[in-house]
């Protein structure tokens, strides 16, 4: 065996435990995150545009903070093992990169305006939709990107691959106010999926490569 062989070898072996432990993460916040939006589903219908001259829009309950705030951080943790997964694997690492920052920007933008809505403004922030919007739209965009990153890969199934991209996409049609947030579920289910697969199998995703290119 030589020395680069080795050297790679050896970065499998500690990559792969990080690996898991990532899917580990993503499973529980991906659980968090389904758990938050149906309870959020059960409040009230909000107020869209100018309904909310006439109604109060729908705020986040004490509960839903809470699980968003744990939740996010976690779907990080595993947003980080795709990034590792990327590096490793060598190709499509400028893709899987740029996926990874919008995405965590995304997740970054909406954690502080939950934290800063449930913190200082008892669950009713007044420019949230505001901070919602973009927030939102980085997730979507460095989902996407991480999703056409999978599918080129071949590193995850085909079919978890499309199932990642079109629960992406479904983002679009997830508004917090109505009912249509319950489209956000198939996102949680897919990042729990993502999750599972990387701590079933980690060592076998990872190909013992001199490094990436």
């Amino acid at each position: 065996m030589t020395i680069t062989t080795m050297e790679a070898s050896a970065r499998r072996e500690w990559t792969t435990p990080l690996l898991r432990a990532t899917g580990v993460a993503a499973m529980l916040g991906s659980v968090l995150f389904v758990l938050a939006v149906i309870l959020h589903s059960l409040e009230p219908v909000g107020c869209i545009a100018d309904e909310c001259a006439t109604r109060s829009m729908r705020s986040a309950t004490p509960m839903v903070a809470a699980l968003l705030i744990a939740a996010v951080p976690l779907i990080l943790v595993g947003i980080a093992g795709l990034l590792v997964m990327a590096r490793r694997y060598g190709r499509h690492i400028k893709l899987a990169n740029a996926g990874t920052v919008t995405a965590a920007v995304g997740f970054a933008i909406l954690f502080l305006s939950v934290l800063v809505q449930a913190l200082f403004f008892d669950g009713d922030l007044p420019w949230m939709p505001f901070l919602v919007i973009p927030g939102s739209i980085g997730v979507i965009v460095g989902f996407l990107m991480i999703a056409i990153f999978i599918l080129r890969s071949g590193l995850i199934p085909l079919w978890l691959g499309i199932f990642f991209a079109v629960s992406s996409v479904l983002l679009l049609a997830s508004n917090e106010q109505t009912a249509s947030v319950l489209f956000a579920i198939p996102f949680g289910l897919a990042i729990g999926a993502v999750g599972f697969f990387m701590w079933t199998n980690g060592k076998r995703m990872l190909p013992i490569a001199p490094g990436p290119a």
